[in-house]
């Protein structure tokens, strides 16, 4: 195996191409008119805008209903290894990306720190401490 490109559905397509670009650098790599790849370094993600709304299920949704956290906490629908989570971290706060999680260190040795997108999907940045 090399890469992982795992398929979001989204409530806008290019809304969720805008937040990708301007807040964490990606690249549009194809882009048609419901479905788009996006990409950043070795991240690649497919995007896709369903013609019928409310589709979208960020494990944070089913975690919830679930009962498994009250909040929806640790229910990453990425985690992506940075080479520096704090200047990520400063980064997107003074783009004033939703921080879902500040950064600290975590048990399992990383330090990391957790966004929200514009769909709802949850995003966790760290570096191996």
């Amino acid at each position: 195996m090399e890469k992982l490109a795992p398929q979001w559905i989204v409530d806008n397509l290019k809304e969720t191409i805008h937040f990708y670009k301007e807040n964490l650098g990606f690249e549009i790599d194809w882009q048609g008119t419901l479905f788009a790849i996006i990409s950043k370094g070795d991240v690649t993600l497919m995007i896709r805008e369903l013609r019928e709304g409310n589709l979208k299920r960020p494990n944070r949704i089913p975690f919830i209903e679930s009962g498994w956290h009250t909040n929806g906490s640790e229910a990453w629908d990425a985690y992506i290894w940075v080479q520096n989570a704090d200047e990520l971290y400063t980064e997107l706060k003074q783009k004033e990306v939703a921080i879902f999680r500040e950064i600290q260190d975590s048990e399992y040795g990383n330090r990391d720190f957790e966004i929200e997108d514009n769909n709802g999907y949850i995003l966790c940045f760290g570096h191996k401490t």
